[in-house]
């Protein structure tokens, strides 16, 4: 099952957890799982609970992507740790520089990158090697259809009103990411979209045949990628997932537009039931809209 608690305050969130942790009863050695945002949301939770159960114990924290992983590991083989991870991709990402630009190799074929590590010292590459790694960690969440099509060598994956200045650089992320693809001990395709297409095939005694936890309760994640957001709902299958999600307004604030949005609407005749509302929605709360809204998309209680 696929579930959302929304409020508008941190406290009834924080509330519903504890109710509904205090329900499970993993015994003595089973764990309950809650994936947290940050340390400090996961210290805020241990508190709350160790306050209402005199202690806390049988509590497993982790981050989103590690929790996915382990899961991901259940059903399709993966290393223990994933190699697209910032902190192992910097390193990989490093050493692809340094002999590409050694040999005269692939670096030389790209003048603006070239330009760049011809006057970088160790620090400055290093530096430039985990700036492309966190960069590629985005893509992987957030564009994976960019790098299925650089992987393939089928062209470049931007617009047309791309300029270009954004093709060159396109141009050796792209030859970069195929040269990371060609060393990982992993197929082309990404080990997530692998295991959705296999726990697509697979029946609800299969799926917990492999191991998977009962229940995760995804706390406080001010953002999801959908990619993320596909493999939890494939996993609610079996797993009853929870998400805990904030929601700066508890009156519904999806028709809340700033006044130039409006005045463009309107131009179009196409402003009926938008309004200006509250300003600071408006202007800050886009990126909470649209992660609400991709929570509401399909099936799944609301709470």
């Amino acid at each position: 099952m696929f579930s959302v608690v929304f409020s508008n305050r941190f406290e009834i969130l924080l509330d519903s957890l504890l109710e509904r942790l205090a329900d499970e009863r993993p015994g003595p050695f089973g764990q309950r799982e809650v994936v947290v945002p940050s340390s400090a949301l996961r210290r805020r939770i241990e508190l709350a609970v160790a306050d209402r159960e005199g202690v806390c114990a049988d509590l497993r924290f982790d981050y989103l992507a590690q929790w996915l992983w382990q899961q991901i590991g259940r059903v399709v083989p993966v290393p223990a740790r994933s190699p697209f991870s910032p902190a192992l991709l910097a390193w990989r990402i490093h050493g692809l520089l340094d002999a590409g630009t050694a040999a005269g190799d692939w670096v030389g074929g790209h003048p603006r990158l070239a330009r760049y590590l011809a006057g970088a010292d160790a620090a400055m590459r290093f530096e430039l090697a985990g700036r492309i790694a966190r960069v590629f960690d985005h893509y992987l969440t957030y564009r994976p259809r960019w790098l299925d099509i650089w992987a393939g060598g089928r062209g470049s994956a931007l617009g047309a009103g791309a300029g270009e200045l954004e093709r060159a650089d396109e141009a050796w992320q792209a030859e970069l990411w195929r040269h990371i693809r060609a060393g990982l001990e992993i197929g082309q395709e990404h080990p997530a979209a692998s295991f959705l297409r296999a726990v697509t095939a697979m029946s609800a005694a299969d799926l917990a045949a492999a191991g998977l936890p009962r229940t995760v309760h995804v706390f406080g994640l001010p953002a999801l990628p959908p990619l993320y957001l596909d493999v939890l709902r494939e996993l609610s299958r079996v797993v009853e997932v929870r998400l805990y999600t904030l929601n700066p307004c508890r009156e519904y604030w999806f028709e809340i537009v700033d006044a130039r949005r409006r005045s463009w609407l309107a131009s179009r005749q196409q402003d009926m039931f938008h309004e200006t509302g509250n300003r600071l929605l408006a202007a800050w709360g886009q990126q909470t809209q649209a992660h609400i809204g991709l929570l509401f998309e399909g099936e799944h209680a609301v709470e």
